[in-house]
Order: C-alpha cells, then structure tokens, then sequence
C-alpha cells in the first residue's frame, strides 16, 4: 500500500488550554467538514474541567477554522464532557454523542439532536440508562444495516480506597446498548466478557470498537494488556457474541480505530509495538504509554485479510492514539489523533489532523 501523509493543523495545548484530545468529523448539508473535540481549561487529566468545541473545513478538510465553544459543561451540567462521537441519524438530523463526567466516579455516555447543522442542539439524553463508570471512545457509534444504533461501551467496577477515596477500576467488559428508534430511546442489548488468555488481565476488554463486516456479520475489538487487541462478532444483529479472543492485531494498551470506507474496504489505525519487557513509556520524561509508531493498513474486498500495515507516526518520544477516521469529500481521508510529546507534558495534551492518500496494491 502506498501511503502520501498531509499534515493539516495540530491544536496545540498553551497555559489556559491544557490538552485538547478526543474528536471526530462529520460532513454537513452544505459540504463543509465539522470537527468536533474535547477541550481542557483546567487540569490534563481525563476527568478535569473540559467543553466541546467545534472547526469548519470549507475546502474539504485541506484547511480548518479557528475553533469555536460548541457545547460546555455548564449547560448539562457536568464535571466534564468528552470524546465525542458526531453521526446523521436516519432522519437527517446531526447526532452529538459525548461523555458526561461527574462525582463520585460517574461515567456515560449522552447524546443530542441538531436539525440545523450544528447551530442548535436538542436537550441531551443519557444513552445508557444505568449509573456507573462507561467508558465510550471518539468515533465509535455504529448503524447496522437493520437501522439499529449500537453503542459500544466498557463498564469498569469501581472501587473506592475507604481511607483515601482514590477510585482503583476493575478489569472492563463490553455492553452494547442499542437504539431501535433512531436515538429516542436506548437499551442494553448485550454483553461481552474475556474469553480464554485473560484470567490474569487488569485491563480485561477496554475502550471497545464496531465494525460491519460482509453479510451483515459485526467486528468488536478492544484494547487489553495481553500484547494484543482481542476480538469478538456478532452474527445477529448484535444480540449474541462469540467469547473475545486474541486477534490479529498486536498492540500496547492503545485503542484501534476501524472504518468501513465507501470501497468496502476497511481501513485501520493502531499502534502495532506491544509493550513487552524494558520498552520505555516515558522517553524524554513524558508518558506515551508506548504509544508509537502509528500504522494504518487496508483489508482486502471482502473486509477479511488486511495488507501490510504503512507508518503515519513515528516519532518515539512521542504518543498517537484514539484516531477518528473520516472520507473527506473531495478525496483522502482525514484521521484526527492525540499526538504529544515532551513540549506538551503528554501524549494526550495535543490534536494532529492528518490527511491521507492511499493507494492499495493490485
């Protein structure tokens, strides 16, 4: 596969704007390319104080718009709000899908509604209904081919420290919660725990991810701490799941992105260097959690086989993860991703949109 990388913008963090991290595109009626992200004003950490702030491209994504407020925290009200899914619902509507943070250790998924592109936003609605501690990433939402919205998320146990209520987190499993009526209302559908290799995970199944295969056959993924991203499908519409297994795809504990592309093809974004013993996840005295090199690869027609997979990223005193991956209209594909290093205290302080031209063999 032959790859030509663009370097679009970075967001990068500055005194009053500590990281910015977690986004996704989406394509509006009147051809422009939204950009929607998490933007910190306090601290760097995943629960600190964060809005959702929002870029224009008008030339297919070659080129952004300073950002602007989209949504703050404020207005849920909430600790935090982050990694933001954007999808068209059925009925032509913008989907907004975020995380809504709040004490003590409360963690899920929301979502609202624009019929006017982004201008407006309807009240936000909890798309899972439980309380508790899920986590859901950027870009992650799936509509199967029945019209059923899928959210993929893992529910870690929190446990609580008695004397010093520092939270510790449990090993995750996946629950899949659906919506048969275009996001009006939402269930769990179904769960997926560890299979066989696991038993002494901490990780178990985290930060997992969906994909549509040939026949209508679905791809969960998730990251673990066994060296790999394990994998489990579903053959009906997402009731039922085969025990997650070891896949192909090598990897520290770091996110994979899947997109289906309008070829069929699937493309794919990780990074594939395990974390095996002596590996540094803190060169130069930032933590990259060994989250480099960053590859893409190309499956085949069928979404089966997977060619060998091209260098985006390859810096090792930094980080890149938790791509949002987009078909710009006038060609390419737009990836946006974490990627910091020493000058901006961590891997997750700083945006990079990147677009790409591939070119798969044969």
């Amino acid at each position: 596969m032959e790859i030509r990388i663009t370097h679009i913008t970075d967001l990068a963090p500055t005194r009053d704007n500590r990281r910015n991290s977690e986004g996704d595109f989406i394509l509006l009626n009147n051809g422009d390319v939204l950009f929607v992200y998490t933007r910190y004003d306090g601290g760097d950490g995943d629960g600190d104080p964060a809005d959702l702030y929002a870029c224009v491209s008008h030339d297919g994504g070659d080129s952004f718009s300073p950002p602007r407020p989209l949504l703050l925290r404020k207005e849920i009200p909430a600790d935090n709000v982050m990694s933001v899914t954007l999808r068209r619902m059925k009925n032509g509507d913008l989907g907004l899908f975020f995380l809504v943070k709040n004490p003590p250790h409360q963690c899920r998924l929301f979502f609202c509604r624009s019929k006017d592109e982004g201008q407006r936003f309807s009240a936000p609605a909890a798309c899972i209904p439980h309380r508790g501690y899920f986590v859901v990433n950027n870009d992650r939402l799936l509509l199967t081919p029945s019209g059923r919205w899928l959210v993929p998320a893992a529910f870690t146990e929190v446990l609580v420290e008695d004397k010093t209520e520092l939270a510790r987190f449990g090993p995750a499993h996946c629950m899949l919660y659906a919506s048969d009526d275009d996001g009006e209302s939402w269930y769990l559908l179904s769960e997926i725990r560890p299979g066989g290799g696991m038993e002494h995970s901490a990780t178990g199944l985290q930060e997992p991810g969906l994909a549509l295969l040939p026949g209508g056959v679905l791809w969960s993924f998730f990251r673990t701490d066994t060296g790999r991203q394990y994998e489990s499908f579903s053959f009906d519409d997402g009731k039922n799941w085969t025990a997650a297994q070891p896949s192909r795809f090598t990897s520290p504990a770091s996110p994979l992105s899947v997109k289906r592309l309008r070829n069929g093809r699937l493309l794919a974004v990780w990074n594939p260097v395990p974390d095996y013993n002596g590996k540094n996840k803190n060169p130069l005295g930032i933590w990259t959690g060994g989250r480099t090199p960053l590859v893409c690869a190309l499956s085949d027609e069928n979404g089966r086989d997977f060619c060998a997979p091209a260098a985006i990223e390859t810096d090792p005193g930094c980080g890149y993860a938790y791509t949002a991956i987009f078909e710009a209209p006038n060609g390419g594909i737009l990836l946006a991703y974490s990627a910091g290093g020493p000058a901006d205290g961590g891997m997750l302080n700083r945006l990079r949109i990147t677009k790409l031209r591939l070119q798969p063999e044969g």
